[in-house]
């Protein structure tokens, strides 16, 4: 079978694999999408030192199943979730499963497909069953809970208003959910030359779109797609006692950041972290894109086969102003 690998900086290859037996609690899922998520970038550039295999956001069809797995069946339209909890922890048995990422998972298993391949196997447990909608809009619904976790973070409330920065796909998606959450006024940062980014958040009722470096409104959240460089022109847009939910991540010294800590203190600003892992809230989001509140339709720009993987991520990476979602999609 064929599979996707990376490495920076922006190495891709496609290579003939071999696939190990499954075992007696594992899936054999027949991937038919898989999407493009901006941590796929960051291995490309600089996080791969080496070549490895890569992408987590997909959705395919049980093919095979181990004789212990009971939830999937062969045939079932699946979309995975990139790692569960451990229902035996005692995070989970205190009620926040949230706060425990060390259960099964398809991350750490070193030689194994990935996503940007034909066939992944994959824990049980990771297998969310879904039908009514197509297999490139369900590879959406892994960063679409990653999303959703941004918002849930934040506690928007009804009649707040909100600052989303980063108009990737992760922020637009933000930008609906908080406006459907009750956010009175949601507004957006977003480079220049992003225009079809620009374009979407406008269509899908953004109140307005601002360059990172002149933001003129006041607001009671900030939910930040970008990278953690922005927090301190976040805090500067932030009403007294608003909250800052950020997800951007940075390795090394781009994750360390001055903050002024007088200004938040004396405006009582909360700085909240929204880390998705493990990834919750599939059905969530599987029921936002049957009733059309997100459309995820407009999200992708790109798509690509297994054997169009260079050609594919190079274009969609080169083609900055028209770029928003690229997916994989096996025929």
């Amino acid at each position: 079978m064929k599979a996707g690998f990376v490495k920076a900086p922006f190495k891709f290859e496609v290579r003939d694999v071999a696939l190990r037996e499954i075992k007696e609690n594992e899936v054999l899922v027949d991937v038919k999408a898989c999407s493009v998520c901006g941590h796929d970038i960051i291995m490309a550039s600089y996080g791969a030192k080496e070549f490895v295999q890569f992408g987590h956001e997909i959705s395919g069809v049980v093919e095979q199943v181990g004789r212990l797995v009971k939830n999937v069946t062969v045939g079932d339209k699946v979309v995975l979730e990139s790692g569960t909890f451990d229902r035996f922890s005692d995070a989970s048995r205190n009620g926040r499963v949230d706060l425990d990422n060390k259960g099964p998972n398809f991350w750490e298993r070193e030689g194994e497909t990935m996503g940007f391949a034909e066939k992944i196997i994959v824990p049980m447990e990771v297998c969310v069953k879904f039908d009514g909608i197509s297999f490139e809009a369900a590879s959406i619904v892994e960063p679409m809970g990653v999303a959703l976790d941004l918002v849930k973070v934040a506690d928007i409330k009804l009649g707040n208003t909100v600052l989303v920065m980063g108009l990737g796909p992760i922020g637009l998606m933000a930008a609906k959910m908080a406006r459907a959450t009750g956010a009175i006024k949601v507004y957006a940062t977003e480079l220049p030359d992003c225009k079809t980014r620009i374009v979407l958040a406008k269509k899908w009722g953004i109140d307005g779109v601002f360059t990172p470096d002149n933001i003129p409104v006041k607001v009671d959240k900030v939910l930040v797609t970008a990278p953690p460089t922005v927090i301190p022109t976040a805090i500067e847009a932030c009403n007294i006692g608003a909250t800052v939910a950020f997800l951007g991540i940075a390795y090394g010294d781009a994750g360390v950041i001055p903050l002024d800590t007088t200004k938040i203190h004396f405006n009582k600003i909360k700085i909240i972290p929204s880390h998705a892992s493990p990834a919750l809230y599939f059905p969530e989001c599987l029921e936002f894109i049957k009733t059309g509140m997100v459309n995820t339709q407009d999200l992708i720009t790109h798509t690509f086969t297994i054997d169009q993987l260079i050609e594919g991520i190079n274009k969609f990476r080169e083609e900055k102003e028209t770029a928003i979602k690229a997916v994989m999609v096996n025929v």
